[in-house]
């Protein structure tokens, strides 16, 4: 089947990924496969560990762990800017500015111990295995917040008003701020997001140019030709691929979601004829051999680097961006009309407080501070940049130092203006994700079947 490349191409990067966390420690260079974090693939690790100790007036100090994609050192910088911050030691827009040395000499009375995570954040499974530790954490961030809630993990947030307040006060995206509402209850502090797109390589840019970020369908196909005439590589690897996320581009300026699962639910005729529309554009293109699963010599042509476009996350492309020996350009997904908007199709991850926490107002707090506070945001940036993902504030300060990246700054600039219309896919621990893509990786571009798709024949 057409569609069978991208299963193989899912296990192969799964177990890529692994391999690439257990030898994290080697330097990485062109030959190797990307070091891509994965969540369910890595056993997070405490970088301190906490000791209850009473201050000197003999009342025990509040202690949190925080699980983290952030180093030790970053998070006690946080913690210390957070005390400067809330004892009206430092005001605001000073993120960017602070001078380390200063924080160093901040004594607080508070401990604030962490634990690191990939970038993805923690799983229940990593929450299990804490807690049997004994050093479960009290703040930390997940990308799995459905499997969260259903496994009673999170503190539900709405009586909280360090939370509650600030994610309503306009602070965040529009869309991200309901993200981490289920049935009218917060269950968590929007962090930030990647965003999928196409990734090219740029030793088969044609002649003619590359592909302007904002493209059509017409524009994209020609691309395409131009590639396939100038060069003996697949011109957009695994076109499926794209089929869950560029629903949107035929359907006008409506910002459909993941897959039309929402829409089915309310209106199948319509959705199918939109999705029908999608696959009839993404089949014509492999029987245009404009796109294919599989290379001359049978290999994945992203792992063989004889691709010109893929689908990729954006969590992804600093990876790829070290594994090929060119630069990489992005583009968006393409819009059957030029006069469209491009709908944002993205993951969110959000801090969350473990229900079990004994501090859980302070955590909580500090989770907030986190996220929201642009001075919080700015000197993270500062210490640890992290290449292709979104922060949910709108401080236009935090953004700034964004967009100055090399590699997804164009990109981060066209995404900060329509964040606001974004749709947030399911997470991959929610059942649509897994039914969805499980079909496609069998669709071999005959009648879509709905039933199968969503897994309501299961």
């Amino acid at each position: 089947m057409r569609i069978q490349g991208i299963r193989s191409a899912s296990i192969l990067l799964s177990v890529i990924m692994l391999f690439a966390f257990v030898c994290s420690a080697c330097r990485q260079t062109g030959e190797e496969f990307p070091d891509v974090s994965y969540p369910e693939s890595t056993s997070p690790e405490a970088t301190s560990e906490p000791s209850a100790a009473p201050d000197d007036n003999g009342d025990e100090v509040v202690q949190i762990i925080v699980a983290s994609p952030y180093n030790d050192s970053t998070i006690q910088y946080l913690a210390k800017l957070y005390y400067c911050k809330q004892n009206g030691l430092m005001g605001d827009n000073t993120g960017s500015t602070v001078a380390l040395d200063y924080l160093d000499g901040i004594d607080t009375d508070f401990v604030i111990t962490s634990l690191l995570t990939s970038n993805e954040g923690a799983s229940v499974d990593n929450i299990n295995v804490w807690d049997s530790a004994g050093i479960a954490p009290d703040v930390f961030l997940t990308g799995q917040l459905t499997s969260m809630i259903n496994n009673s993990v999170v503190e539900p947030l709405n009586g909280y008003d360090s939370a509650s307040s600030s994610v309503g006060a306009g602070k965040v995206f529009l869309t991200a701020a309901s993200h981490d509402v289920v049935n009218g209850t917060l269950y968590g502090i929007p962090y930030y997001s990647t965003v999928m797109l196409l990734a090219g390589n740029s030793d088969h840019i044609p002649s003619s140019g590359k592909l302007p970020f904002k493209n059509t369908t017409v524009r994209f196909r020609e691309y395409l030709e131009l590639i396939k005439d100038e060069f003996d590589v697949v011109p957009l690897s695994s076109g499926y691929d794209m089929v869950p996320y560029i629903n949107s581009s035929f359907a006008g300026d409506s910002a459909l979601s993941f897959m039309v699962n929402e829409e089915y639910r309310k209106d199948s005729d319509s959705a199918l004829n939109i999705i029908s529309n999608t696959l009839k554009y993404v089949n014509e293109l492999y029987d245009a051999e404009l796109t294919a699963n599989y290379d001359s010599d049978g290999a994945n042509p992203v792992f063989s680097r004889h691709s010109g476009l893929w689908t990729v996350s954006s969590s992804e492309i600093e990876s790829w961006s070290d594994y090929y020996p060119g630069e990489l350009y992005l583009v968006a997904f393409p819009l059957n009309d030029e006069n469209s908007s491009v709908v944002p199709m993205t993951t969110l991850y959000s801090l969350c407080v473990n229900i079990h926490s004994s501090h859980k107002d302070f955590a909580s707090d500090f989770a907030s501070f986190m996220a929201l506070d642009s001075d919080a945001r700015m000197l993270t940036e500062r210490l640890e940049p992290k290449t292709g993902f979104l922060p949910s504030v709108k401080s236009s300060d935090v953004w700034n130092m964004i967009i100055s990246d090399e590699l997804f700054g164009q990109a981060a600039q066209f995404y900060y203006q329509s964040l606001d219309n974004a749709v947030y896919c399911p997470n991959i621990d929610e059942p649509v994700y897994s039914s969805v893509m499980d079909y496609l990786a069998s669709y071999d571009g005959g009648e879509f079947d709905a039933g199968a798709c969503y897994g309501q024949n299961r």
